[in-house]
Parts: C-alpha cells; structure tokens; sequence
C-alpha cells in the first residue's frame, strides 16, 4: 500500500510541476513529504523515493502529453487558462510582503523588464526550433531547484527561458535525447543547487519574490490570447481559480517579519 501511495503520490506531483504557476514545493508540503524529502535528498538518501520518482516522471508525461495536444488543438482556451494559473500564483509570491517600499518596487520593475525581453515568441503559435544543449541543460537545472522552494513554480522558470511549449512537444513526442539533456540538468538542479537556492531565498526573500514576480509578470506577454470570447474568459478565471484555491491549503516558505 505504502509502495501505491508513493506513486500515486508521485503522479500527482509530476502533473502539477508540468502546470505553470503550480509550485512544486507547495505540492510536497500538501503532500506532507516536504520537509522529510528535503532533508533526504541533502543527505542522497534516494531508494525510499524511487516509487515516487516513477509515479513523477509518469505523471509529468502525462501532463506534457494533454498540455501538448491542448495547444495544438486549442491553443487559445490553453493558454488562457495557462495564463489565469500563472497570474494567480503571484498571490502565493508575494503573499505578506510590503508592497510600497522602493526596493520593492525597483526589484519589481527591474524583474518585469527583464522577463518581458527574455520571452520568446507567443506560446504554441510558432514551428519549433532547436534548443541549444547549453540552454536545456540550465532550464533542467534552474527549474527544479526553483521546484524544491515553496512558493516558487518551476515551470515559471521554463517560460521565463522561453521553452515552457518546446518542453511539453519534447515530451509529447518523446523526444529522447533532449529530454535526457534536460533530465541531467534536473539532477544537478535537485541534488546540487537546489539547498543553495532554498538558504538564498530564505534569506534574501523579500527582494527576491518581488524580482521573480516581475519576471513572471513580463514573460506572460506569450501567453496571450489571439481572440477573446467566452470560452477563452472561461479557461482564464479557472486557471486563476484553482491555483488561487490550490495556494490557500499550503502556504510554503512564511515571510519573514518585515520592518
């Protein structure tokens, strides 16, 4: 039974981190396998989560497989409801932090203006080109460790990088060798940067949630709607709903107090 929770478990994991704005690290602790999981990982303690590792590559399979084949069939619908996900989960962001405070606001603006340049070209409407391994690699890298703290979505970072729609093909089309450069990448972003990304944070979170939800805010420019109709203004308030919803039963890494 043990073994069919912890892939069920998994599963459930895997399809949330496919979804932008989902954070990983809220999904564990509402899970209760955060802070055990963590600890274990610091310490390479990796058999007992195996089972959990299978259900999180299946269930991040089936997630890249039905948001592939939903932008493709419906691009606008999909990246409404995508773009709804993404927005609301700068509630849980900067979720108790001060807003009117001019390093707050520098941090913001400098983060919305870089993210707003890195985005590429609007999701689902262009042919796919190649990625560089370099870039795979980092995308692996950065956003599972960004993954492991809560609050913070890891599939954000893939937009951000704009290769958040190449992925999902890659996995729809099991596309092995750059699914295997980005696998790696994800080793190293778990076992290597991820603890350093999680003290980083903890200390330096104020500025950091601001600077990360201005990147967040600048890059959805390629999540935008060609048309706009009923449909489309459906699948926007439900992405924004359900993580809206979803943000309020974990509440992640608590903001220190601020002055």
């Amino acid at each position: 039974m043990h073994f069919l929770q912890s892939v069920f478990k998994g599963i459930i994991l895997g399809f949330v981190i496919v979804m932008p704005g989902m954070s990983g690290g809220t999904a564990l602790i509402i899970l209760g396998i955060y802070g055990k999981l963590v600890g274990d990982l610091a310490r390479l303690r990796i058999i007992p989560y195996l089972p959990l590792m299978g259900g999180l590559v299946f269930g991040v399979y089936l997630g890249g497989m039905a948001f592939a084949r939903l932008l493709i069939f419906y691009r606008d619908i999909t990246a409404a409801f995508f773009l709804g996900v993404i927005l609301a989960s700068l509630k849980v962001i900067l979720q108790g932090r001060p807003v009117l405070r001019y390093d707050s606001i520098l941090a913001l603006l400098a983060g919305f203006v870089i993210g707003y340049l890195m985005a590429g070209e609007p999701i689902g409407l262009v042919e796919r080109s190649e990625i560089s391994p370099f870039l795979l690699f980092a995308g692996g890298a950065i956003s599972s460790a960004a993954m492991l703290v809560p609050g913070v979505p890891g599939s954000a970072v893939l937009i951000v990088m704009g290769i958040y729609d190449d992925m999902l093909f890659f996995l729809n089309d099991l596309n092995f060798p750059s699914l295997f450069i980005f696998g790696m990448g994800g080793v190293v972003g778990i076992f290597l940067l991820a603890r350093l990304l999680a003290k980083y944070y903890e200390r330096h979170q104020h500025i950091l949630s601001f600077i990360f939800a201005g990147l967040i805010g600048g890059s959805v420019r390629i999540l935008l709607p060609q048309t706009f109709d009923a449909g489309v203004f459906f699948a926007l308030i439900a992405g924004a709903v359900l993580v809206w919803r979803w943000s309020g039963t974990g509440s992640g890494i608590e903001p220190k107090n601020e002055q």
